[in-house]
């Protein structure tokens, strides 16, 4: 052989030891990593969604449940006996393929069925079994069976991962009222399962990892009997809102915006906590979502369904008086006994201020002045009080005071998102507001102190309030939750300093016995022992005349009160004539739940 031979030789055996080394090195020495590989392709770690626990009444009534769906779900590619699949479901043309840009179906592959029966669901299980290109897919959907109090237990959706880290596209996360307040205990805590898979895909074994722990029930203090009434009452409003709106020449209303919140004084416990108009929770679960119907709540911007109206704030108009009483009373501005005019008008530093009524009633003492609601009492009253002409007096300071000792001006966390604070406007507030450029006017005392100008309230802080006062002192903080899991949630208690219940409670019982609202809430109507006392307001809007909010607050029975109530409709009209029959139809309501007649004329 020449020396060409040789170095070709050479040159082959090297190539040869180089292959054989490196097959003996990928076989013996990369084997256990080739494996780990091997396995690592064919199985998965799946995640396993927990049930989503339940959103109870307080008599156990299910609110918010879920459901186990089944839907036909297609990875893309040729379907067996695509034919006789489609006629045992219902369906008609050909399997569309998966959008790959949308991610659930990125993930999951597109829907050819949704909500398969019960009953049909062995049979397709049995089709699709082996099929690599089709699997059932087992979820957990939302219900709402009762559709009550929807804003207050609110909804869920399916998650996006970027909005919600931690969660997958398959998971439910609430997204308004309960749902969302409470989403780290309905959730539960997500499962894990290994999934080994053959080459087409198709489930060979499963291995639990760990189970999926389901959320806790959370049980609300929502008596369903008494929601449900107040939803209805709130419907029936609509012939009082256009009643008076046919009287002051406004046009008639379509549907009752508003709230009713009711409340047992005694312990906090939320009864009822309804806002109109209301919403179909359903709309937002159920799948396959009907778009058009879940765009006509979120686009409906005339009734704004999705608003709480009894945790948004609003004038609270002479529904403010009690706290100015209790302020002159509290703090030795005036007595019980301390008498004003209440004239048709109070003329103060070059304005006039008008009262509701257009002649003069003669003197008041505070009691008659909360009763028949006398503007001029409070005014005359108040420029009785030392400096009211430099503006910002003592008074003023200790209205502020009080009326956030009494719960204004900050939630009182009934255990919602979004419910408001409230406005009680203080010196810090009003110094960085440029209408008070030139400093507080005493006439801005003057509109305060009847619930009028910058002050704000909320339908579940006056529910506070009106408790308050009812239990002489003793402030239960409204309260929706009674219990999480099996772990009670207590009451919140506290007393409230103060010795003028007496007169505040005495005004509100004289408004039912010796004005014209007698005739609505009076004991021709309600007997001694489911007996009223309450206030009335209506709240001035920047609409404009009798475009006005309607409120009522109030509790019965007086002496041992069982329930405090709040009545609030937004451009309801006047609240003698809309406020005050509603309050009357829904204690009327109340009281006959509990074996209660009353006669209503």
């Amino acid at each position: 052989m020449n020396g060409r031979g040789r170095l070709l030789l050479a040159v082959v055996l090297t190539v040869l030891v180089v292959f054989t080394a490196r097959l003996m090195y990928l076989q013996l020495a990369m084997a256990e990593e080739f494996t780990a590989r091997s396995e690592q392709n064919a199985t998965q770690q799946t995640p396993i969604t927990p049930l989503r626990g339940r959103i109870l009444a307080s008599d156990g009534t299910v609110l918010a449940d879920d459901r186990i769906a089944y839907d036909l779900m297609y990875r893309g590619g040729e379907i067996v006996d695509w034919d006789r699949l489609r006629s045992l479901l219902g369906l008609t043309g050909e399997p569309r393929q998966p959008n790959p840009n949308d991610p659930q179906e990125a993930k999951n592959g597109a829907v050819l069925a949704w909500n398969i029966p019960d009953r049909l669901v062995p049979a397709i299980e049995e089709r699709v079994a082996g099929h690599p290109n089709l699997y059932l897919r087992q979820r957990v959907e939302r219900t709402y069976p009762t559709n009550l109090a929807a804003q207050t237990v609110g909804y869920t959706t399916q998650a996006d991962p970027e909005r919600f880290p931690g969660y997958t596209v398959d998971d439910l996360v609430g997204v308004m009222g309960i749902e969302k307040s409470y989403e780290k205990a309905l959730h539960g805590t997500a499962g894990a399962r290994l999934v080994e898979v053959d080459n087409l895909g198709n489930v060979v074994r499963t291995t639990l990892l760990w189970p999926a722990r389901s959320g806790e029930d959370v049980t609300l203090t929502l008596d369903p009997n008494v929601q449900r009434l107040a939803e209805d009452t709130l419907k029936n409003a609509l012939q009082y809102v256009n009643k008076d709106r046919k009287r002051v020449g406004l046009p008639l209303a379509k549907e009752v915006h508003g709230a009713i919140v009711a409340v047992d004084p005694s312990n906090g416990d939320i009864l009822a906590l309804a806002s109109a108009p209301t919403f179909d929770e359903n709309v937002f679960t159920h799948l396959p979502v009907d778009a058009k119907a879940v765009n006509a709540v979120l686009q409906d911007s005339t009734n704004r369904p999705l608003e709480n109206r009894a945790i948004l704030a609003y004038p609270p108009a002479s529904t403010f008086k009690i706290v100015t009483a209790y302020t002159m009373l509290e703090d030795g501005f005036i007595t019980p006994s301390s008498r004003f005019d209440c004239g048709a008008l109070t003329r103060y530093g070059g304005v006039t201020f008008h009262n509701w009524a257009n002649y003069d009633k003669g003197p008041y003492d505070v009691a008659q002045g909360i009763a028949d609601s006398c503007n001029t009492f409070f005014w005359n009253a108040a420029i009785t009080t030392p400096n009211f002409a430099v503006g910002w007096n003592g008074f003023m300071q200790d209205e502020v005071d009080n009326a956030r000792l009494l719960g204004y001006g900050k939630p009182v966390g009934v255990g919602l998102p979004g419910e408001e604070s409230g406005r009680v406007p203080d010196l810090q507030w009003v110094h960085s507001q440029p209408q008070y450029v030139h400093g507080w006017l005493p006439g801005f005392t003057l509109n305060t102190i009847i619930g009028q100008g910058d002050t704000l309230a909320t339908p579940v802080q006056l529910a506070q309030l009106i408790s308050t006062v009812a239990e002489h002192g003793l402030e239960a903080k409204p309260h929706l939750v009674s219990k999480v899991g099996d772990v009670a949630v207590p009451p919140q208690l506290r007393h409230v300093p103060g010795s003028s219940w007496g007169t505040l409670i005495d005004g509100m019982r004289l408004a039912f016995t010796d004005f014209p609202e007698k005739y609505f809430l009076g004991p021709s109507v309600f007997p001694d022992a489911v007996s009223v006392a309450g206030k009335t307001g209506t709240a001035q809007t920047t609409r404009g005349d009798n475009w006005t909010h309607a409120w009522f607050m109030g509790f019965s029975p007086v002496k041992d009160p069982k329930i405090a109530i709040v009545v609030f409709l937004e451009y309801g009209g006047a609240s003698s004539y809309v406020s005050v029959p509603v309050a009357r139809d829904f204690l009327a309501g109340y009281w006959k739940l509990h074996g209660v007649e009353v006669h209503i004329p």
